[in-house]
């Protein structure tokens, strides 16, 4: 996700730096700012399917165009205008079949302006549903309102002031110096926030650079256990690290670290036009070939089949960013998404819950004004109530 603030320039070090896929997220937020005066959600987004053989047109019928009347008689010639120049339209991606998973959902949110959340999270809850997973970033509040009527969602918070290190000198240190400013910031809400995030979408680029950011994260653990927090762990964006980093990361020990201290990994998910467009295939390097895991969506199924369940070192995983990302591929933003959001979001769902150590995914995101108009979904919050609700009794 784009960083909220700035960071400052790079030292003469290496720089663990943002993954190029939030630099064109922050690309694209800032082009939403300027749809936003022209475009709006459709409030009746035609996402959900009912149970039989369903069309976009069953739930919301396109009425037939209507001519309007002519203000010339009849035989008199109609002026005509000359057109005005009009952009190409960006093709509408041909629709997925829907795909429903056989468990109850593991869809969350993720806010940066809290919103219509606490409403949604209520409606749910109140019907008999319930929402696994619930990130905050800055604004906590809507955290605590959560766990006022659902203790059992996990929730994750990260504060924006910090989110990259410089990848030198002792991590230990560096640990220390970053943790003692999240600390500060976290104290108000520690009885409401299950895990903390430390970074955001981190890449160093080489293995040593990930061998250094896993011993950072272990220094990092342990000041946290000392003063009661518990962390969720690396935030790496999707397509990152690659599998032969994974396998210098398991080698340092850090995820039997984590077992050990009841901390969790935190990852995420994007991909465009289709969640499910790369599934299936491997990753550079990896010796065996798997038709049931993902190149982007999915992708943390290399790490736990190719490693931590083989060693006994699983831990619980929260998916704590995903969604439909044009800046994957370098799109024009628009609001095609939509039409396809929710059909995608089941789809991930349905590889999702035949998981059992993830704890859910939060949906990106609800909230932050034009920096984020591209990527707000209040306006389907309707559609995504229903759908959680349908799967609750499975």
């Amino acid at each position: 996700m784009k960083s909220l603030h700035p960071h400052s320039e790079p030292t003469a070090f290496a720089r663990v730096h943002l993954d190029r896929r939030a630099f064109l997220k922050g690309l694209l937020a800032l082009a939403g700012g300027a749809l936003a005066s022209c475009v709006r959600p459709n409030q009746e987004a035609p996402l959900l399917p009912t149970p039989t053989a369903w069309t976009p047109e069953a739930k919301n019928p396109t009425p037939s165009p209507t001519a309007s009347p002519s203000p010339y008689p009849t035989g008199t010639p109609t002026p005509t205008a000359t057109p005005l120049p009009t952009e190409t339209p960006s093709p509408t991606p041909t629709e997925m079949p829907w795909v429903y998973p056989n468990k109850p959902s593991k869809l969350g949110l993720h806010t940066v302006s809290p919103n219509g959340a606490f409403p949604f999270v209520r409606g749910v809850t109140e019907a008999g549903g319930q929402i696994r997973l619930m990130k905050a970033l800055g604004n906590f509040g809507v955290l605590r309102e959560v766990k006022s009527i659902s203790p059992a969602t996990v929730t994750i918070g990260r504060w924006p002031y910090m989110e990259a290190v410089d990848i030198w000198g002792e991590p230990a240190h560096a640990a220390e110096r970053v943790m003692q400013q999240h600390m500060q910031a976290w104290q108000h809400e520690r009885d409401v926030v299950d895990y903390w995030e430390v970074l955001n979408e981190v890449n160093p680029g080489n293995i040593e650079g990930h061998i250094w950011l896993a011993r950072f994260y272990w220094a990092a653990m342990d000041i946290a256990e000392a003063q009661g927090y518990r962390l969720a762990l690396f935030s790496y964006s999707a397509g990152v690290p690659e599998w032969a980093d994974w396998s210098a990361i398991v080698e340092t020990g850090i995820f039997a670290r984590a077992v050990q201290g009841g901390h969790i990994l935190a990852l995420h998910e994007y991909d465009w036009p289709f969640l499910r467009l790369n599934w299936g295939g491997s990753l550079p390097g990896q010796p065996a070939y798997d038709p049931e895991r993902g190149i982007l969506a999915g992708r943390y199924r290399h790490l736990y089949r190719d490693f931590l369940i083989p060693r006994g070192e699983v831990i619980p995983l929260a998916i704590t960013e995903c969604g439909l990302d044009p800046g994957i591929t370098g799109a024009t933003p628009s609001l095609t998404w939509q039409r396809q959001w929710l059909s995608e979001l089941a789809w991930y769902d349905s590889k999702l819950v035949e998981d059992d150590y993830v704890i859910g995914t939060a949906i990106f995101t609800l909230g932050g004004g034009a920096d984020f108009y591209y990527y707000d979904y209040e306006a389907l919050l309707p559609d995504l109530r229903e759908y959680i609700l349908r799967l609750k009794d499975l």
